[in-house]
């Protein structure tokens, strides 16, 4: 049975995904590791990552969150 995605944990991420980018704090690190743990609690909605795109403004984080998405599921760590 595939895992279902815990919305709960995914607003509260959105919501300290916007307020450390309003606050200026929104790092390289602190956006992955929002990212990872985003991706744990999606399950197989991964559309719901989608909220990541507008914080990924520079090309180097666009690049890493496409290739993250990339890789098989076994591969993911959170």
């Amino acid at each position: 049975m595939a895992k279902v995605a815990n919305y709960d944990k995914l607003e509260q991420i959105g919501n300290e995904l916007y307020e450390s980018s309003v606050a200026g704090s929104l790092d390289f690190a602190a956006f992955r590791q929002l990212f990872a743990d985003a991706r744990a609690a999606c399950g197989q909605d991964v559309d719901a990552l989608e909220m990541f795109c507008d914080y990924a403004k520079p090309a180097e984080w666009w690049d890493w969150m496409t290739q993250e998405l990339q890789k098989a599921p076994s591969r993911r760590v959170a």
